[in-house]
């Protein structure tokens, strides 16, 4: 977690930074970007560069952007992150993206796969899909991953 901001304008800093960020990554200018969000150039800026801005403003950068409803509130009221539609997290200079359980499961069965003929080289196809079924269905027993459904 980033350090601690202490102040509303440092706040707006912020979100001027993770929505400036935003705007990079989605490869706009600040002139398409501010069409995007439906706003005028100028009201634009001022959130850019940590100037106070209306809710509906706010709410209209989160449509735009991709972002949860709410984010740029939770910022200002303190949070050190915006969180996109697609559950990816926004943070200065960055972004965590948490890929899906589904995707979580996949990918551990084709690592157990992996391993298996790496550390067994005689195993066979059949014999490594076993074993990788049974440590799956291990670990969705433990709750680890999610039941097949």
């Amino acid at each position: 977690m980033a350090a601690a901001i202490e102040t509303p304008t440092d706040q707006r800093t912020l979100l001027g930074i993770l929505v400036r960020q935003r705007r990079v990554a989605l490869q706009y200018t600040q002139a398409r970007g501010a069409k995007a969000c439906g706003l005028s150039g100028q009201t634009y800026w001022n959130v850019e560069h940590g100037h106070p801005a209306s809710p509906t403003t706010y709410s209209k950068v989160e449509h735009g952007f991709g972002m949860r409803a709410g984010s740029c509130q939770a910022v200002i009221d303190g949070a050190d992150s915006i969180t996109l539609d697609d559950g990816t997290e926004l943070i200065a200079g960055g972004q965590i993206q948490r890929p899906s359980l589904e995707r979580q499961a996949e990918d551990v069965r084709a690592a157990i796969s992996t391993a298996a003929r790496l550390v067994v080289p005689g195993i066979t196809l059949g014999q490594a899909d076993d074993m990788t079924e049974r440590v799956v269905e291990e670990l969705q027993k433990r709750g680890i991953l999610p039941a097949a459904s």
